[in-house]
């Protein structure tokens, strides 16, 4: 299956094979945390003035290009999204592209959805035979947080240039390479991060009664917490909360007086989400009484749940020729969201398992990888999308 979807791809798409390639390695070596991408951005942006383009500079370290369409004016303005940041990953790669920023990896596909849209903006350029309706495509930074989604939905560049809905891909190595899944409705989970810091007393080792053990709150407050899931939630929600740091003390002969706590917190509903928010306020007053501590509880909402729209479900699931299935939601999170808030959006998984080459690593590790193969996948259905008349076009005609 994996080679029999790309020999199934358009011959002129696949003579952007070693285009691909070349891009997305380039990316890969200049990976950059969020409103940092300061290279990738200057790359992005030579590279389109290559192809005649004038992109402009959105959010500080974000990419805009808008070419309008060569339609007659009877197909939707449409945005492509495509994320730029990578995470502080330690690359387990020896190739001669891995990242030349120690302790940075693109570790969850960014510099392939990068690559994606630059490679459907150089169809564009290259045949002026095919006929797309106007399009926005928007290279945003900070999606692993702070979340530059909201920042980009904020700016007026949507109302600017008309734009009517927007898509983005996310590489999925629990799918097969080339399976394209989607699903209508929620697709991926809201998210907040916690931060807690519970302060003790120090004392020596030799004499712990004089002190006030904050490892021991702090652990007895991770194994309560647990406790909220099972006990104060109804078994048919989907809901996480998740440990993530735990660090304390100071030296082993000495009792702790401090330790910080970081985590996150899932769901796809907001009445559980504040459950769990007011449950571990209350679980965490209940440690400082029970063990004499002190603590300090921030929670920071990030992301609401990926929804996608029906009709543009509906409107794509058809173009998509080749392997596809329908996706389970899972509780990741993505700040494509914030654009959901403001306009109809579709949020696409693109497979990229594949066993045979060893591209099998989860998102977020350090071996994560894949076959370029895969992003002209994505590009002939972008491709797909921007020909097509969709929902978009027939609520202007009711």
């Amino acid at each position: 299956m994996t080679a029999d979807y790309y020999q199934k791809l358009p011959e002129g798409l696949k003579a952007y094979m070693d285009e691909t390639v070349r891009l997305r390695r380039e990316l890969h070596k200049i990976p950059e945390t969020g409103f940092n991408e300061t290279r990738t951005q200057a790359f992005i942006q030579d590279y389109l003035k290559k192809l005649g383009y004038e992109p402009e500079t959105i959010v500080d370290t974000g990419v805009a290009l808008f070419i309008p369409g060569n339609d007659g004016g009877k197909l939707p303005p449409r945005a492509i999204r495509g994320d730029m940041d990578g995470l502080g990953v330690t690359e387990a790669s020896e190739a001669d592209w891995a990242s030349e920023h120690p302790g940075m990896m693109h570790a969850c596909g960014h510099d392939g959805h990068m690559t994606m849209l630059l490679i459907t903006i150089r169809y564009i350029a290259e045949h002026p035979e095919y006929v797309h309706g106007p399009v926005l495509f928007i290279f945003q930074p900070a999606e692993e947080g702070p979340g530059g989604a909201g920042p980009v939905s904020e700016s007026g560049i949507f109302e600017r240039c008309g734009i009517q809905s927007i898509y983005a891909y996310h590489l999925f190595p629990f799918l097969d390479e080339g399976t394209i899944s989607t699903t209508p409705g929620p697709m991926m989970a809201m998210t907040s991060e916690f931060y807690i810091t519970i302060r003790g007393k120090s004392s020596h080792a030799g004499d712990p009664e004089k002190g006030i053990d904050a490892i021991v709150a702090g652990a007895s407050f991770v194994q309560a917490i647990q406790t909220v899931l099972t006990r104060n939630i109804a078994r048919d929600e989907t809901t996480l909360i998740n440990i993530g740091t735990f660090n304390g003390g100071e030296r082993m002969n000495i009792v702790p007086g401090e330790v910080k706590i970081s985590g996150t917190m899932r769901s796809y509903n907001q009445n559980v989400q504040e459950t769990m928010r007011s449950r571990m306020r209350e679980v965490l007053a209940g440690t400082d009484l029970a063990f004499g501590t002190r603590s300090e509880l921030n929670i920071v909402d990030m992301y609401p749940p990926v929804t996608n729209d029906e009709a543009l479900y509906d409107a794509v699931w058809p173009l998509v020729t080749g392997p596809k299935r329908r996706f389970k939601k899972v509780m990741l999170a993505e700040d494509f969201a914030m654009y959901q808030q403001h306009l109809p959006g579709l949020f696409i998984g693109l497979g990229c398992r594949n066993d045979e080459k060893g591209f099998t690593e989860n998102l977020h590790t350090c071996g994560f990888n894949f076959d370029e193969k895969v992003l002209l996948r994505g590009v002939d259905l972008y491709l797909k999308i921007l020909a097509s008349a969709g929902p978009e076009t027939e609520e202007e005609n009711n």
